[in-house]
């Protein structure tokens, strides 16, 4: 048994004991000597102004870099003229700035040397690929829809937008999207497909606008429809360039409420109001301005811009005006024309009765009257309803045209209830699909 010495007399004697293992050490090195409080703060003091200066140190170079940096700077702004900016910044001003100032003189003008490099290199060609239609014939050739007879003449071509000229779109936080047709659009419809060929035309895409003109159109009195990848993207808008219908532009007649969507052909146009208030139910556009789209198609004229060159800077509403008024004038006329009679023959043929018949005034009893001819040979024979002269060939040329109205009309009646035939037993075969 032996008792631990204690550990500054076991460092004298050389020997270290960790562990339970002791260990030998250098006898010559010092004796750790114990630290006061105030060396241990002189210590740290002395620290902290070594590293204060070592920093200070750096500092100083980098400032000085910085300054022989600025120097440089303000050397080659300063040989430059004055500009304020050095090599590499206007580098990259002038990287962004040229390219772009290109690229807009070759959108502005087409006519320009970007515009022409374009064009040479093909790239005018690619954004074309994006901003055309994809096809270049919207509409089949008239001969070759189904169900249309191969002799039946083409009809004038009625192009009809959709969002606030059918219908209007809302929204609320408890429904959603939601669309109220405009006051008279179901007569509209049905109305006008006697004597137009429809098109729905809209720039809205087919997914959304699809199942409002599947509610829309459920009679099938729409013959076509057109969406967003059929218009032409020009100037920031979805114009509906009409030379892509396949159909004589003399012959279209379109209804819309945002003129710059006809900006390729705005002699076409019979602007709308926008329909944008689904609680009016007072809006009679459409009602007002049918009467002018069937004398349109009924008088078969053969150059629709030109007959709305009449109305130019007119909506609907203010076109209907002027066509009533106008039917009011022509009235007036033709009743004046029939009062008259051909020469003034007949200009007391619509008068009121007078209150003493013929024969018996200005008569005085007992006095003798004198005679006149028709006492002498009597009353003349009745005239008979005869076909000859002007008259009669304007009746005949009336008669004449109503029956190839008729005929044409119910020509076209027939193709309509056919198409609805067959879009009926569409229906009722996807229902009974979908049922099984």
């Amino acid at each position: 048994m032996f008792s631990l010495a204690p550990r500054s007399s076991l460092r004298l004697a050389g020997l270290v004991i960790s562990n339970g293992k002791s260990s030998r050490c250098n006898l010559s090195s010092d004796v750790r000597q114990a630290v006061t409080k105030e060396e241990r703060t002189a210590r740290r003091a002395a620290r902290k102004e070594r590293a204060n200066a070592y920093l200070s140190s750096i500092g100083s170079g980098a400032a000085a870099e910085s300054a022989a940096t600025t120097g440089k700077a303000a050397d080659v702004s300063s040989s430059s003229g004055g500009l304020g900016f050095d090599a590499s910044r206007l580098g990259w001003y002038a990287a962004v700035l040229v390219p772009t100032a290109f690229i807009g003189w070759g959108v502005y003008d087409e006519n320009s040397p970007p515009a022409q490099f374009s064009r040479f290199i093909g790239l005018t060609d690619k954004f074309d690929e994006f901003a055309k239609p994809t096809r270049t014939k919207l509409l089949p050739d008239w001969n070759q829809i189904p169900n249309i007879p191969p002799d039946f003449p083409a009809p004038p071509t009625l192009v009809l937008d959709l969002e606030s000229t059918l219908v209007c779109c809302t929204w609320d936080r408890k429904y959603g999207w939601r669309y109220a047709k405009r006051p008279g659009v179901d007569k509209f419809l049905s109305t006008l497909a006697q004597y137009y060929e429809i098109v729905i035309f809209t720039p809205s895409p087919d997914g959304l606008a699809g199942p409002v003109l599947d509610s829309l159109d459920s009679k099938g009195y729409v013959m076509h429809r057109l969406h967003r990848e059929a218009t032409h993207y020009h100037n920031g808008v979805h114009c509906k360039d009409l030379s892509w219908l396949n159909r004589p532009l003399r012959k279209i007649v379109v209804l819309d409420d945002d003129p710059a969507a006809l900006q390729f052909q705005p002699e076409n146009l019979i602007r709308v109001k926008p329909y944008d208030n689904p609680t009016d139910r007072e809006d009679n556009t459409l009602e007002r301005i049918m009467p002018l789209l069937v004398e349109i198609s009924r008088e078969g004229y053969d150059d629709i811009p030109n007959l709305l060159s009449q109305f130019k800077g007119m909506d609907a509403d203010e076109i209907a005006d002027e066509f009533e008024r106008r039917v009011s004038n022509v009235r007036v006329r033709r009743n004046e024309i029939t009062q008259r009679g051909l020469g003034g023959f007949a200009s007391g043929r619509d008068l009121p009765p007078p209150e003493l018949p013929p024969e018996l005034s200005g008569v005085v009893p007992g006095q003798q009257t004198q005679l006149t001819a028709k006492d002498l040979v009597g009353d003349a024979p009745k005239s008979e309803a005869s076909g000859a002269g002007v008259i009669g060939w304007l009746q005949r040329r009336q008669k004449e045209q109503e029956e190839h109205n008729k005929e044409k009309f119910g020509l076209w009646n027939e193709v309509m209830m056919k198409k609805q035939a067959e879009k009926r037993k569409r229906m009722e075969k996807l229902n009974q699909q979908q049922a099984a």
